[in-house]
């Protein structure tokens, strides 16, 4: 299958001659995917690089096995291993199936415009997310989409 590549934004809507811009313009929506398998009692982390200056619109978690560990289970996404700047406390020990955070509002804030921080004209901002098991653990995968639209 073959494959297209754009430096974007991507940009969707109708123009005619003459406009830079219209009234029904929108920014195309985009998605990154990773996956996390339980390592024993050991927090495992999986980092995603999206456009710096992207607004995460989204954040799904699929628990296809639930985690086991003793206690519990928690994912979070941020800008570093462990973070919470996007999303905290999500249980992928409890169930399975799919599963969307419940944002705060600096969170929120946070999704609006991913960046990284000190750094000068970035090109791409690590989106971290972590499961972290209390207990010891023999089972657990989870598959988390994040979607976003780079602006």
């Amino acid at each position: 299958m073959g494959q297209t590549h754009f430096s974007g934004p991507v940009i969707v809507g109708t123009l005619t001659t003459g406009q830079t811009s219209g009234p029904n313009q929108g920014y195309a929506v985009l998605e990154q995917s990773t996956s996390i398998t339980q390592n024993s009692t050991t927090a495992v982390s999986s980092t995603l690089y999206i456009p710096a200056g992207s607004r995460i619109i989204d954040i799904i978690v699929d628990v296809l096995t639930a985690f086991n560990s003793g206690t519990s289970a928690v994912l979070s996404v941020g800008t570093a291993a462990a973070g919470t700047q996007y999303a905290s406390t999500v249980d992928v020990k409890t169930a399975t199936g799919r599963i969307r955070p419940t944002f705060t509002a600096a969170q929120l804030a946070a999704m609006d415009n991913v960046s990284v921080l000190g750094v000068a004209a970035p090109t791409t901002a690590p989106v971290v997310v972590t499961v972290t098991p209390t207990g010891a653990t023999s089972a657990g995968y989870v598959q988390i989409t994040v979607v976003y639209a780079q602006t």
